[in-house]
């Protein structure tokens, strides 16, 4: 695979190792974040963008990111300090070599484990043959390949399982990141669902069951978002949306299920309520805005006017 193919720069590059067969491979983020909107924070006064500043905690001076050094607090207000050049030089076995340790059973990884994900690829053409055998003998298991890699100065745990001709990396969160579950479900009591109200439930169930097709599910609220930044450049004003009301009134439990079910027949699949977030923005025009007396100073004008000339 030629490298100049790749659409972006590589995370990690090293070996991935099965017992004594490697070859080399290169690691890219699977995630993207280019189409979300960020916000940035501006001065209202002027328009102008904020920019931060470093500046030390006792003595209120600026300092430049440049001589910033890392450190860690060992004692209350003493600490360990670390330079780049350190912490680029630290380096253990997984900071080259990607090694599987074991399989596991797809089954046996729950989806609050799962982190971020990764695009595995050949890095070059010297092990496409091992890279091959590897990725096969993957698949043939059924199961996930783990794995460890020092990315962004962390160890990740990494499953690895095939795709295509591929392989994809799902980076692991440690154990001790996440909370037990007993704490939030040792409360709950232990009572047994009536058996013609869970028999309903799992018909509604049947009614709203399909194949995931994940680009379905858009951002709604990012979508809202845009028709307000719409609406706002076009000098008009968004209307609140229709939501659903939140907790409907019913008179039982089997009075909810059999509406539900009632509401759901002649419908396969759930709905896509993404429509709504396609629709137009429902705007009207603002009202004429009587011009303020002058407040300001002249130089505050002129900032403003380059505000408005800038939108």
């Amino acid at each position: 695979m030629a490298r100049s193919k790749l659409p972006s720069r590589p995370l990690w590059r090293g070996y991935l190792k099965l017992s004594l067969v490697s070859c080399p491979i290169a690691i890219y983020n699977a995630l993207t974040e280019s189409e979300d909107i960020h916000l940035n924070f501006l001065n209202p006064e002027t328009g102008n963008r904020i920019r931060y500043q470093v500046i030390d905690a006792e003595t209120e001076e600026l300092v430049e990111r440049s001589d910033l050094v890392r450190g860690y607090q060992f004692q209350k207000d003493r600490y360990v300090t670390l330079t780049e050049d350190e912490l680029d030089e630290l380096k253990i076995e997984s900071s080259e070599v990607m090694k599987v340790e074991e399989f596991v059973p797809l089954t046996d990884i729950a989806p609050m484990y799962f982190e971020r994900g990764y695009y595995i690829v050949p890095d070059g053409e010297a092990g496409a043959d091992a890279y091959a055998v590897i990725r096969e003998a993957m698949a043939k298991s059924g199961m996930f390949a783990i794995t460890r890699a020092v990315i962004a100065r962390k160890e990740r745990v990494i499953a690895l399982k095939p795709s295509g001709r591929g392989i994809i990396g799902h980076a692991l969160r440690e154990a001790s990141d996440i909370r037990p579950e007993k704490e939030f479900f040792g409360g709950i009591g232990a009572e047994k669902p009536d058996k013609d109200a869970l028999a309903i439930a799992m018909q509604l169930v049947e009614q709203k069951t399909s194949a995931f097709e994940p680009e379905k599910f858009e951002d709604r609220y990012e979508a809202r978002l845009r028709q307000l930044i719409d609406a706002k450049l076009e000098g008009v004003e968004l209307e609140p949306e229709e939501i659903e009301e939140a907790a409907p009134k019913v008179t039982s439990l089997m009075d909810a299920l059999k509406r539900s079910l009632a509401e759901g027949k002649g419908k396969r699949g759930p709905s896509n309520d993404n429509e709504t977030g396609r629709k137009a923005a429902t705007v009207h025009k603002l009202p004429a805005k009587k011009k303020a007396a002058a407040k300001r100073k002249a130089p505050a004008k002129k900032a403003a006017a380059k505000t408005r000339k800038r939108a």
